[in-house]
């Protein structure tokens, strides 16, 4: 299909992002890659030297959005995870991203954040429009402690430093300052920080505060310096999300320990949680399956005597599992903003595109309504990259990022889980994908 820079797409039902009613019989004008105007059709004309294309019984709403994505272009599993994607070129790592992020447009995910050093070329990469791909909001590299959570205790620091991935290692106020400054120098649009542990090594406990308040603070001072600069707060017990809060942290990632007291300040604050529910929720099914007999880890923990006794694992599988969705629908129930973000982290593990769609249905499954999934996917996501005035509804005078999709979203998860419902996607106006294939 050839579709020119100025077009109308008519008798389409709207899903505009906003929440509301879905809207019939309604048309959307796009031209130079911006929604010009969107109307019923009772008062729509064509305007002059505009393409028509007639989408009778197909729906339209705005690209979906991943806020929590790490374009690594490593290969893990739940054992090694990313020892193994360090001793990975980092060129090689580099190219894999751009199919990463590719898997996520075709997916109908037209925009993500990332974490990593990849995404900050990557957004470059794709602006020119030479190849498809979705806008990349890059973080850069996550800040974390000597000992944190992208700090790989089997190399050294030295090697950490020069080839990690998708973090750098900062500790005390002066230090961290430098780092923000270095992640913006690299052209990051946002600053990640990992406020607490994340249960990925031995001595990485989600149950950990990894920075003090002080550093929090000195972080998002320094990142707010320059306008328009969000800070992402990694923080998966109840002090690191308090002091992130405090601190002006203007997202909480995962956040699954919260109380009403946090949850009511977040909402006040407006303060966005992106839970990464499939994650987090499933973590002791799928990556660490404490209840199979046959798994057993290859390596001791650091702590393994301190640590070891007197604990049923199984049961503190089930515990975390229903912390999380407990947290999880505190949160929607207190109004907090919610972001729909993946975790999605290197294949095999997370599957790209694949494991963004499967958190939309976890989104659901764990107490939000489609039409509220639909929101967090694409209206606060949008807010959550910074991006609410350009992107996530279907306004004029934001950008022509569309999905055409051959069943009603709002009528269940299943429909935008599964690709074949996404006939057509647009990135700036610019049709990227038709049928599950890239168009140009």
């Amino acid at each position: 299909m050839i579709i020119q820079n100025y077009f109308s797409l008519v008798n389409i039902s709207l899903v505009d992002g906003n929440g509301g009613e879905l809207k019939k019989n309604t048309a959307i004008v796009v031209k130079n890659g911006l929604i010009s105007s969107v109307a019923g059709m009772e008062s729509y004309r064509r305007p002059d030297g505009a393409q028509e294309i007639d989408l009778d019984g197909y729906y339209v709403m705005p690209g979906l959005i991943d806020a929590h994505v790490h374009l690594s272009g490593g290969r893990g599993d739940a054992e090694y995870q990313e020892i193994g994607v360090m001793a990975e070129p980092k060129l090689l790592r580099a190219m894999r991203s751009v199919y990463e992020a590719q898997e996520l447009l075709k997916r109908g995910f037209t925009s993500c954040r990332d974490i990593s050093w990849n995404g900050l070329y990557l957004k470059r990469l794709f602006f020119e429009q030479i190849i498809p791909g979705p806008k990349v909001i890059a973080c850069g590299p996550g800040l974390s402690r000597t000992g944190g959570h992208v700090d790989l205790y089997q190399y050294t620091v030295d090697y950490n430093n020069e080839n990690g991935f998708w973090g750098i290692l900062a500790d005390g106020k002066e230090e961290i300052i430098k780092a923000v400054r270095l992640v913006l120098r690299e052209g990051a649009d946002q600053v990640k920080i990992w406020a607490s542990g994340g249960d990925n090594w031995p001595h990485d406990r989600n149950t950990d505060v990894h920075y003090s308040l002080e550093e929090l603070c000195a972080c998002v001072e320094e990142a707010h310096r320059q306008k328009g600069t969000l800070v992402a707060s990694h923080a998966e017990n109840l002090e690191a999300i308090k002091m992130s809060v405090e601190a002006g942290a203007d997202t909480i990632e995962h956040g699954e320990d919260l109380n009403e007291e946090v949850a009511e300040k977040m909402r006040d604050k407006g303060v966005i949680l992106v839970p990464t529910l499939e994650l987090i929720v499933n973590w002791y099914k799928d990556f660490i399956p404490v209840g199979d007999k046959s798994f057993k880890k290859i390596r001791p923990d650091a702590f393994l005597y301190r640590d070891m006794y007197g604990k049923d694992q199984g049961m503190i599988g089930e515990q975390y599992c229903r912390q999380a969705k407990d947290s999880f629908r505190l949160a929607l129930e207190k109004g907090v903003k919610i972001a729909l973000g993946s975790d999605t982290v290197y294949e095999p593990l997370t599957k790209y595109g694949e494991y963004s769609a499967r958190e939309f249905k976890a989104l659901v499954d764990c107490g939000m309504t489609v039409n509220q999934a639909i929101t967090a996917a694409t209206k606060t996501a949008a807010e959550a990259l910074g991006m609410g005035h350009a992107i996530g509804t279907v306004e004029a005078g934001k950008a022509a990022d569309l999905l055409v999709v051959k069943k009603d979203p709002t009528a269940a998860a299943d429909v935008l889980y599964d690709p074949s419902n996404i006939f057509l996607t647009f990135c700036d106006g610019k049709l990227t994908v038709e049928d599950g294939r890239f168009a140009y």
